[in-house]
């Protein structure tokens, strides 16, 4: 094996140089770069099959192609090796031929062709049969040589098929050998190593900036490679430039933008190398960032497709996209160079070709890529009539600030007037919070002439979201119906964004809710959430669920609160939903319920995250609900006064007009203040919530205050209509226990023994601890010293709570979990009964008639909801919950 470095090499003065034969290719195996790392990960990959008759290296010029090949041949190649390093316009035959010679096989004497000429066929067969003869095989490194020609390519294939695997051609070059790849392929006779192999990890990009004496952190190493798309030539020129910066690291984005010497690099070795004709397709296809099959017909005809296919068989720095068949990109410094080519040479066509591309995105649906190219020739009405064109508003409220649409529409110029423009402006202002700005925006289209009717149903929907805080919650219901009726009026208009459906439903339920129209919010929320699930608007999806769950809560029903809580839970965690865009009312919900369960923590820490959740659209309900179950906690945690003063700043900020909201708040201090002994306090809240609200929830405040005043008799008749059988089963809980209470104080310990009873029997199922933690001292002491009560409602010791709760050691009380708070449906049951039987999934299926598939999802459900993730552990925590016997 002979060693030749990889400059230029100068036959005649070079002592380690053989001659050239006359046909052209230089014999031995060139040096090493001095700015090299051996990636052993590529060398594996080239040992994969050492039985393999075609090693093919294929990619771009300065992706390290030869380097690789060099540090494998001196390393872990076998010794029977030569390596041929071809110039443009060497002939293949003579050159292989002297290579064999060097290697000591007999070849034929006969004359080999000129040029591209075929071989003759004895010579083919005597050359095949020479090398099948040799006792060991032979690698033969052929650097530079294009197969391009069939005639020479159908050759080549014969005598690699016919050497009895004796041997081995290591082929790298630029573009695809005409071959019979797809057959090589097919027979696993061939290794290939790609672009995309080629291309510098992180660590290595890393160690050859090192060895340049330009050391960067990780996260700059990251950018600049995420750039150069560990193409080494660019890591190398990036090393060069950032070699006499002060500060490597603070300069790294200015690579971003440097493109002198690695232009002269690509038009030099790739540009250099085509046709005009191929320039202009390339320039012309550079101008989006991806090309798919329909734009590259927009933009370069029908011919386009069929082009791209053949340069990227070539190398010349286009790629397929991996799963999107006939879609192509240009790698990033070789994209912007075709860009600046053809700005420099034709700036007309970049515009035109700017435009054409931003019409067909626009015409797909495709706003973010449209918008792009809009904003890159200022035609910011088109830019702005994307949105209306296709009802978008959605995507503007609901995005955060760093969605690329966002950041285009963002520079379209203030001093525009045209009534998209104005209502894009509008709508960014309404994500961004301010209020002011969209209030002047709309002030501008006050005078316009008949600003048409997409303009107008607009300005409905952006009217109504501005309206879902408003002062006056009618007029946040008047302005959602509106909405509502303008989207109804488009006549289908709407499937353009299905996603302004649910937008539309969650206002009107939030407006009604507002107006204390329960039925009706409910109503308008389920169509809500139907049309967010159909439409994939998963963040509509969860707000909806949200307020539904929070319904459920005020209702009392809490079973129904967590699973629709836990829906919205599971949907923002699919949807990948930060807390800086996630509305809090599932949040609050859960807090809600956990409360009602006594689990301070949990409820701790879901409003923890309610209260930083931030999503776009707020609104007074959900953070009315917030006060309400923080203030909840914080009682439940003994400090009344700040639970009284967190309700009183939530009325300070909700005013007088949202009276529902304001009588459900003014409600929750009825009891801290008689607590405190501030009765007349009291009674004042509780006259004002008589203005708003009725029923068993009112009735129950009533029994309290009149029992604080010593009206024993108003106070039995309250506590008998907050216990009514169609009461909220909460407050029918807690209206026993106050009637326990004053039963006890009267003297009565049967009836209030029985009393004490319906209420445990009526938590039990929801498993409410909440209030018989908040009970009265002698109430609990009852439940205490009854053993036997005590024994068959274990389930109220558990979770946190003040000692005074508990059971006293040596109750004889033992501690179980709790109830798990969503149902296992009755096939899960059945799948939990055959795991504690210890059969197999396969098994579990075969007995139930239904797929394996079917059997892990129900499992993974069983996992889930009994909080444990091992089938043991499944099966031990329901006999635990009694679900399955012991």
């Amino acid at each position: 094996m002979v060693r030749r470095s990889q400059d230029e090499p100068s036959s005649a003065d070079h002592e380690s140089y053989r001659a050239a034969p006359a046909t052209g290719g230089w014999p031995g195996i060139p040096d090493r770069p001095r700015q090299f790392v051996s990636r052993a990960r590529l060398l594996d990959l080239i040992d994969a099959d050492p039985g393999c008759s075609l090693v093919l290296v294929s990619a771009p010029a300065g992706t390290g192609k030869t380097s690789l090949v060099v540090d494998w041949a001196t390393t872990r190649a076998p010794e029977r090796l030569e390596w041929i390093t071809f110039d443009a316009g060497d002939v293949l035959w003579p050159a292989f031929v002297e290579a064999l010679g060097r290697l000591g096989i007999a070849v034929p004497a006969g004359p080999l062709p000129p040029g591209d000429a075929p071989l003759d066929s004895r010579v083919r067969r005597e050359l095949a049969v020479a090398i099948a003869s040799e006792p060991e095989a032979i690698t033969i490194v052929m650097d530079g040589f294009d197969v391009s020609s069939a005639v020479v390519a159908d050759d080549l294939d014969f005598v690699l098929r016919h050497t009895g695997h004796r041997l081995r051609l290591v082929l790298l070059t630029r573009a695809d050998p005409v071959l019979p790849l797809y057959r090589y392929r097919l027979e696993e006779s061939m290794t290939e190593v790609r672009m995309a192999d080629l291309a510098l990890t992180d660590e290595e990009a890393a160690a050859v900036l090192d060895l340049m004496g330009v050391p960067l952190r990780a996260d700059s190493v990251h950018l600049l490679n995420a750039r150069t798309r560990g193409w080494v030539t660019g890591t190398r020129f990036a090393g060069k430039f950032l070699g006499d910066h002060e500060d490597p690291d603070a300069d790294v984005g200015d690579v971003m933008g440097e493109s002198g010497s690695i232009a002269e690099y690509l038009m030099g070795e790739v540009l250099a190398a085509h046709s005009p004709e191929v320039l202009d397709l390339l320039m012309t296809m550079s101008v989006p960032d991806t090309v798919e099959p329909g734009l590259a017909v927009a933009l370069g005809g029908h011919s386009a497709v069929r082009g791209l296919s053949s340069l990227a068989r070539v190398n010349v720095f286009i790629e397929r996209v991996p799963g999107h068949a006939e879609h192509y990109r240009f790698h990033p410094f070789f994209r912007d160079l075709l860009r600046a080519e053809l700005g420099y040479r034709a700036p007309g066509t970049l515009l035109d070709l700017q435009r054409r591309t931003a019409d067909w995105y626009a015409r797909e649906g495709m706003l973010t890529p449209a918008a792009r190219h809009y904003a890159a020739i200022e035609a910011w009405t088109d830019l702005a009539g994307l949105v209306t064109d296709h009802d978008a508003w959605r995507q503007l409220l609901l995005a955060d600030g760093t969605h690329p649409l966002v950041q285009e529409l963002r520079a379209i110029p203030t001093a525009l007037e045209d009534p998209d423009v104005v209502l894009v402006r509008a709508a960014l202002a309404l994500a961004e919070r301010d209020p002011a700005a969209f209030d002047r925006e709309v002030a501008r289209l006050s005078g316009a002439t008949d600003p048409g009717e997409d303009v107008r149903r607009a300005l409905a929907l952006l009217l109504a979201v501005r309206g879902r805080d408003a002062a006056d919650p009618r007029e946040s219901a008047a302005l959602a119906d509106a909405a509502g009726l303008a989207l109804v009026s488009t006549g289908g208009r709407a499937e353009s964004d299905p996603g302004l459906v649910p937008l539309v439903c969650a206002m009107q339920g939030l407006g009604h809710l507002r107006e204390g129209d329960v039925p009706g919010a409910r109503d308008a929320l389920r169509l809500g959430a139907d049309a967010a699930d159909r439409a994939g608007e998963l963040a509509l999806l969860v707000e909806c669920l949200g307020l539904l769950a929070l319904i459920a809560c005020c209702e009392g029903d809490t079973t129904r609160a967590a699973t629709l809580a836990a829906r919205a839970a599971r949907t923002a965690s699919d949807a990948g939903l930060t807390v800086c865009v996630l509305p809090r009312a599932p949040r609050i919900a859960q807090a809600w319920v956990a409360l009602e369960q006594f689990d301070l923590r949990a409820a701790s820490e879901h409003v923890d995250v309610a209260a930083r959740a931030d999503f776009v659209l707020g609104d007074p309900v959900s953070n009315a609900m917030l006060a309400l179950v923080t203030a909840r906690l914080r009682a439940a945690q003994g400090d009344r006064a700040t639970a009284i003063a967190t309700i009183g700043a939530a009325l300070e900020r909700l005013g007088t007009q949202d009276a529902w909201l304001v009588a459900r708040l003014r409600l929750e201090l009825v009891p801290w203040l008689l607590a405190r002994g501030e009765t007349t306090e009291a009674n004042e809240e509780l006259a004002r919530v008589d203005d708003e609200l009725a029923g068993p929830a009112v009735s129950l405040a009533a029994g309290q205050v009149r029992l604080a005043q010593g009206d024993d008799v108003a106070a039995a008749t309250a506590y008998a209509r907050s216990r009514d059988q169609h009461a909220p089963v909460p407050v029918r809980v807690a209206g026993s226990l106050a009637e326990c209470a004053r039963l006890l104080r009267a003297g009565a310990p049967v009836q209030a023994h029985r009393a004490v009873v319906e209420a445990l029997q009526l938590a039990r199922p929801s498993t409410l601890r909440r209030p018989f933690h908040e009970a009265s001292v002698p109430v609990r002491q009852l439940i205490q010293q009854d053993r036997q009560l005590a024994t068959a409602h274990a389930w109220l010791f558990e979770r946190t709570g003040p000692a005074a709760a508990r059971p006293r050691p040596g109750s004889g009380v033992e501690s179980r979990q709790p109830a798990p708070v969503e149902q296992l449906t009755e096939k899960e049951m059945e799948v939990l009964g055959h795991l504690a039987a210890l059969l197999t999934t396969d098994e579990i299926a075969a007995e139930m008639y239904i797929s394996v598939n079917t059997v892990r999802t129900h499992v993974r459900n069983i996992l889930r909801k009994l909080g444990v993730t091992r089938r043991n552990a499944a099966v031990r925590v329901a006999r635990e919950y009694e679900l399955l016997p012991g």
